[in-house]
């Protein structure tokens, strides 16, 4: 078969000759033979399984453990997907190793998702195939809730009065209210904290957060 008979959208691609053995092209060096990367297992890592109220935080651990990997582009879809089929030396279409070796890392990471996330969570995920579809499932499932939360809170900030609690107290609660948003991913800094607890209590300017620490 001619190579100028190339389907459209199927690389060239030099291959061993005679060869359909697609570990024997994965290994295959020099004289222009593509070589494609191998999977890249790694061990068990101590993470949390992710719950109704540690998204955030489970997130982080994750996107951490898999840059360290290189591999975060696989749950944040910006790998590129290479095609299922090359072309051989002789013109016949033979199986990409490179997208072998693609789906097999996908595949794995996965089944990894799927093993830190608790059964309540996990049945929302069974039609989900890739890792990239189970990242964004979580994504799109917590995102809303997430909203939500802050808003109240946010509100509940910002509605505290100081009533009957005593100073201490209303600090605390001003404090303890900043850092559930700090934690949400809504940073509330020290400045906003110690100007809120002044203007909404009538308290003295030499009172801000810090007397929490008290």
């Amino acid at each position: 078969m001619a190579i100028d008979a190339i389907p459209d959208g199927v690389p060239a691609v030099d291959t061993p000759r005679h060869s359909s053995n697609i570990r024997e092209a994965e290994r295959s060096q020099g004289n222009g033979t593509f070589c494609a990367p191998a999977v890249h297992y790694f061990s068990k890592h101590d993470t949390i399984k992710l719950a109704s109220h540690n998204f955030l935080l489970w997130k982080h651990q994750l996107l951490l453990i898999l840059e360290g990997y290189g591999l975060e582009g696989f749950v944040l879809g910006t790998i590129p997907s290479p095609p299922p089929l090359v072309i051989g030396l002789e013109g016949q279409q033979l199986e990409n190793p490179a997208f072998l070796v693609l789906t097999k890392q996908d595949k794995f990471l996965a089944s990894w998702l799927l093993s830190i996330v608790t059964n309540d969570i996990l049945v929302h995920l069974t039609t989900a195939k890739t890792s990239f579809d189970i990242w964004t499932t979580i994504e799109r499932r917590f995102s809303a809730k997430l909203t939500i939360k802050v808003s109240s809170m946010h509100h509940a900030l910002y509605s505290l009065k100081k009533a009957n609690l005593s100073v201490k107290e209303y600090v605390s609660k001003v404090k303890q209210l900043s850092d559930n948003l700090t934690a949400a991913g809504s940073f509330v800094s020290k400045q906003e904290q110690a100007t809120g607890v002044v203007n909404r209590s009538s308290l003295p300017s030499k009172f801000g957060v810090s007397t929490a620490r008290q």
